[in-house]
């Protein structure tokens, strides 16, 4: 049998914060980081599935107390990284980014934050990643994908600091990803809700969720996707599982079956925006 291949597993090394932003949904499960020797139970559990991990479900990874050993393991696996931060802390951690093959750093630019010189340090610091990993600087929209007053001030940070022509500013408003400097993107999507169960019930649809990815959260809980950051859809856990056991159980099987079948399975997911955002965008397509 062909065993199953990701594209990318998320791994959710720590759910502690150091931001408390509106957009961010609110915690249940207790706060906890992945020791590194879970991690490295993880990374030899998953390697055989993936070779590409996001460093995100909940929590600011570059937290991590140990984040350069978790780096070094990832190293030493050819696993390729992508971190996805707040970014207050991109400054403190640099020399330990810059000793590691990361493939890429997601930016959450409306972290709601009161670091002094917030955008400029970001900047700087993201100018020298760039030498050796993809920086991606996301921006919340409206739902139309046009900026809002916040987005369009963040923007002119943006501006002010790689002085952009005017052709790329007309792409910022516009599009969706656009390249600013080599190596250097502005990615934009409007804010979604994070799903949780309730009465608005979506039996049809599909997702890529079990399909092209799975996440692990910080207590070892396996979930269909990263938006599950509650382990509500519980589909075993990796330090006490055999992954190959956990993909070949009856739940995965019915969710990952239901979703090739425009059926979806589990409440949690019917509820879910951010599905149906990714079925409106698909029929566009």
């Amino acid at each position: 049998m062909t065993k199953k291949r990701f594209s990318k597993i998320y791994i959710e090394i720590t759910n502690f914060c150091n931001l408390h932003c509106s957009f961010c949904s609110k915690d249940i499960l207790p706060k906890k980081e992945m020791t590194v020797d879970k991690f490295q139970i993880v990374i030899d559990k998953i390697k055989d599935y993936t070779n590409n991990i996001y460093l995100h479900v909940k929590g600011e990874p570059l937290l991590h107390s140990k984040l350069d050993n978790i780096l070094t393991i990832c190293d030493n696996n050819d696993i390729k990284v992508s971190i996805t931060t707040n970014g207050t802390l991109l400054s403190s951690k640099k020399d330990i980014l810059l000793k590691h093959h990361i493939k890429q750093i997601n930016v959450s630019l409306h972290s709601e934050n009161s670091v002094n010189n917030y955008f400029n340090i970001v900047f700087n610091t993201c100018d020298l990643l760039s030498e050796k990993t993809t920086i991606i600087y996301r921006l919340w929209t409206l739902p139309s994908m046009k900026l809002d007053e916040k987005s369009k001030r963040i923007v002119n940070k943006i501006n002010e600091h790689y002085h952009l022509n005017d052709k790329i500013l007309n792409q910022i408003n516009v599009d969706k990803n656009i390249k600013i400097r080599d190596n250097i993107y502005v990615d934009k999507d409007y804010e979604f809700v994070w799903p949780y169960v309730d009465k608005k019930i979506d039996d049809s649809g599909t997702c890529l969720g079990t399909r092209s990815h799975i996440a692990v959260l910080s207590n070892g809980i396996i979930v269909p996707c990263c938006l599950d950051y509650s382990g509500i859809i519980n589909l075993g856990n990796i330090f006490q599982d055999d992954l190959s056991d956990i993909l070949n159980s009856d739940l995965f099987k019915k969710i990952e079956n239901g979703f090739q079948n425009n059926i979806i399975v589990c409440d949690l997911c019917k509820s879910c925006t951010f599905r149906k955002r990714f079925e409106k965008e698909r029929r566009e397509k």
